[in-house]
């Protein structure tokens, strides 16, 4: 049986998920987990608290989905494949709603709050995998083309949450394979 705050977690990171983090309250949360305010307050002091720890949450799962997806394949090409085959099934889940990092940095812009240090992490852990997995294949400029693939790839996640669009994914992998096979050679 579920701990009541990972109930919690669940629940918060879903309706923030779908619809944001200032329009979502603790009333809202603390009913669909089922949980008293006390209980909700017990385990996160604050709304921001329990933010970060749904940002938390969410980062330790993506980076263990999309690590495993990457350690799947072998080669610098596959690896990157798999990693834009990644989104593409992400984008098709009924649970996807954007990027909760993208959205946290919209609604948070203070770049002093741990929200907005959480997300920008989560988004240098992303940029620092691509970059691993191009300096393997040895490029010596991978550190610049980790962050315009990373560019790349932020672009596909808002166009796919606002167009509903999964074909950016296709062009835009063809784009960039073909970058990465000129480059490699």
């Amino acid at each position: 049986m579920k701990e009541k705050r990972d109930i919690i977690l669940d629940t918060a990171l879903a309706l923030f998920s779908a619809d944001g983090y200032h329009s979502v309250g603790v009333d809202l949360i603390k009913d669909q987990a089922g949980v008293s305010k006390t209980t909700l307050y017990k385990h996160f002091p604050t709304k921001e608290a329990l933010i970060e720890n749904v940002l938390l949450k969410r980062d330790e799962m993506f980076r263990h989905d999309l690590g495993r997806a990457v350690a799947a394949r072998q080669g610098c090409i596959p690896q990157i494949k798999a990693i834009f085959d990644w989104h593409d099934q992400w984008f098709t889940r009924g649970e996807f709603h954007g990027c909760m990092f993208i959205k946290a940095s919209e609604e948070f812009p203070d770049n002093s709050t741990d929200i907005r240090r959480i997300s920008r992490q989560h988004k240098d852990h992303i940029r620092e995998m691509l970059e691993d997995i191009l300096q393997a294949a040895h490029l010596a400029d991978a550190d610049l083309l980790a962050a315009h693939l990373l560019i790349v790839l932020e672009g596909m996640i808002v166009n796919a949450n606002m167009f509903s669009d999964r074909s950016c994914v296709d062009s835009s992998w063809h784009f960039v394979s073909e970058l990465l096979e000129s480059r490699i050679g």
